[in-house]
């Protein structure tokens, strides 16, 4: 009989294939924290502002009651809540709590019309991040748009919108947005929305031309001529292959520009109270009023609001110095 083949080994069954580790949220949350401390600590401002708009300060703290939902949460109207002299509470012994020292009823103390004065920090946080977003929402969307076509066309379309964006900014700020507020067809006072209109349209030439920039050396990459070669009209090019790739810096002008947002609406009430909207708290309004009535006199009001001015400037402005550093691949570690 034919003697039989060996066959031979092959040792032990080879190990099955290990997909490589995604770090989970909390580790890539650590990372940040120890690489970008400061942008942790701006990060923790913001969460902190906005945690404040989240809970509706009771009646006793000189806001208005609110109606229930069948869940038994609170509802209400954040961005509107109305304050007049019917929301003042009295002491006991039922005269108006002016001016009052902080205690455990009132973290904050109270003003000259006998309203708390976190309450209104509160109520004002509402008030900045409502005008803030919506403003920050249109100077990013119109600003982008003019600053991606005008970047990639270039020509006498870049030179003709840049005249004129230029003429635009050649204004000062402040007196365009008195300007917007003043002549407001639609009411005798301006409401929220025409305020956050005017913010973002005078943002507008900002935006895009840091956006501009950014597409002007974006559209001489080796993908983006690809895309040209093989036929992509300019609409797809710019939406499929300029955008996504700029959108790290579109974020980053959206996060740095809500604090610059906040701060020019406040800086507006402070100096020009009758072009800003009355309606709801303003911490730009209550610091005026503040500030107009004595520092001496109102020095708890004064530092309430200044400091949850500078607190919330301060944190958006280090959160978005952290995420250029992390979203920008020129800029980020290893």
């Amino acid at each position: 009989m034919a003697q039989e083949r060996a066959i031979p080994s092959i040792g032990p069954a080879a190990p099955e294939f290990a997909l490589p580790h995604r770090p989970g949220v909390i580790h890539n949350v650590l990372k940040f924290i120890r690489r970008k401390p400061l942008g942790a600590v701006g990060f923790f401002f913001v969460f902190f502002v906005i945690a404040m708009t989240l809970g509706t300060p009771k009646a006793e703290f000189g806001v208005p009651e609110l109606p229930h939902s069948p869940l038994g949460f609170k509802l209400g109207k954040p961005w509107l809540a109305p304050y007049g002299e019917e929301q003042n509470f009295k002491n006991l012994t039922g005269r108006l709590n002016q001016d009052a020292a902080p205690s455990s009823k009132h973290w904050l103390g109270t003003d000259s019309h006998g309203r708390d004065n976190f309450a209104r920090v509160v109520w004002g946080a509402r008030r900045s991040l409502f005008i803030g977003l919506w403003a920050l929402a249109l100077a990013t969307a119109v600003g982008t748009f003019i600053g991606v076509i005008s970047g990639y066309f270039r020509g006498w379309f870049d030179t003709g919108v840049q005249r004129i964006l230029d003429a635009i900014q050649s204004f000062p700020p402040l007196l365009t947005l008195i300007l917007i507020l003043s002549i407001a067809p639609f009411t005798s006072q301006p409401s929220l929305v025409v305020a956050a209109f005017a913010l973002g349209f005078v943002g507008i030439p900002q935006v895009q031309r840091i956006v501009r920039g950014v597409v002007l050396s974006t559209r001489e990459q080796q993908y983006v001529e690809a895309a040209r070669v093989i036929g992509a009209t300019d609409a797809r090019t710019m939406a499929f292959y300029i955008l996504p790739n700029i959108m790290a810096s579109i974020i980053v002008v959206f996060s740095t520009g809500l604090g610059v947002v906040i701060l020019a609406e406040a800086a507006l009430a402070f100096i020009v109270p009758q072009v800003v909207p009355a309606e709801g708290a303003s911490w730009g309004l209550d610091l005026g009023e503040a500030y107009r009535g004595g520092v001496a006199e109102h020095t708890w009001e004064v530092t309430s609001y200044a400091g949850v001015i500078a607190l919330a400037v301060l944190g958006l402005n280090l959160a978005g110095d952290a995420l250029r550093d992390v979203l920008d691949p020129r800029l980020r570690l290893g």
